[in-house]
């Protein structure tokens, strides 16, 4: 169904008080584009936010990495994580920041949803692992930020997001076609695609955003949003954490066999996913404070 753009822009024009994101992180995003940039220029970016640099220390010095020695300096963590994954550990604890807090919306538990989305984002980074990505780490920022747009609905649009999760429970559907009945045709997707913009963000994390439930649709990034898609259905079959929903959508078949999981492995595929979940409560708990 194609998205009715006049109402997705009357929706979001009347979102006031939507959060930015830090300077610090926009320059530092800014900064990685220069292939000349160093571990030290950036280090300092961020270390002039305290609050930031305090919380991706905890992060990187957490379970959920796992390192044996302690990571003392941003510096010190860009050098062994990498420019990317400090930039996706950065905007993780920003993204908490500004939409962590718990909700009292019947249906929608925040902290559901957010242990589906960090189990979603360390799925789909197991994934990429398997089909020799490169970049990791944007498999797993693009699972963590894949539903984003729930948030802003629970948030900025709340009156149609409890008549969309009065129709879920009701009719037992699935939470995009509830909102594509309340909203006009428009779903979190598109409205997520729309905070990616707001903020900058990658091309290729909208693109996934926009089309992981249907990654045909995808044109540039079709790989990273098969990658999602399937990682959300891992995510959602194991019971790990709830985006609202209690349907299990149908995988999408050419995403299926992009990822190419033989089904006799499927078995240790899910035991790693259950691990690695259990390894981002760890996340969750540091970001979330």
């Amino acid at each position: 169904m194609a998205v009715d753009e006049k109402k997705l822009k009357g929706i979001v024009d009347g979102i006031v008080g939507l959060p930015t994101l830090p300077t610090v992180l926009t320059n530092v995003t800014k900064m990685m584009q220069n292939p000349r940039v160093s571990a030290a220029q950036v280090g300092t970016v961020i270390q002039s936010d305290v609050s930031l640099t305090a919380k991706i220390l905890k992060l990187v010095n957490s379970a959920f990495y796992g390192f044996p020695n302690r990571i003392s300096t941003v510096t010190h963590a860009i050098v062994i994580l990498g420019f990317n994954a400090v930039r996706s550990t950065a905007m993780s604890v920003s993204v908490f920041d500004s939409f962590g807090g718990g909700g009292a919306t019947e249906g929608f538990d925040r902290m559901d949803f957010w242990k589906h989305s960090i189990g979603t984002a360390a799925t789909a980074r197991i994934l990429a692992k398997k089909m020799n990505m490169k970049e990791l780490e944007e498999a797993f920022i693009a699972g963590l930020l894949h539903d984003i747009g729930l948030i802003i609905l629970d948030q900025f649009v709340h009156a149609e997001f409890v008549e969309i999760l009065k129709l879920v429970k009701e009719k037992d559907m699935l939470i995009r076609d509830a909102e594509r009945e309340v909203l006009g045709g428009v779903t979190h997707s598109e409205i997520g695609g729309w905070l990616g913009r707001k903020w900058n963000m990658a091309p290729a994390l909208v693109e996934v955003i926009e089309n992981y439930h249907s990654p045909s649709t995808a044109s540039d990034n079709y790989q990273l949003s098969c990658i999602v898609h399937v990682a959300d259905l891992l995510t959602k079959a194991l019971s790990i954490g709830n985006s609202g929903d209690s349907r299990m959508p149908l995988v999408n078949k050419s995403a299926w066999e992009k990822i190419n999981i033989a089904m006799p492995a499927l078995p240790s595929v899910l035991q790693e996913v259950l691990e690695s979940a259990k390894k981002s409560e760890a996340f969750f708990t540091m970001v979330n404070k």
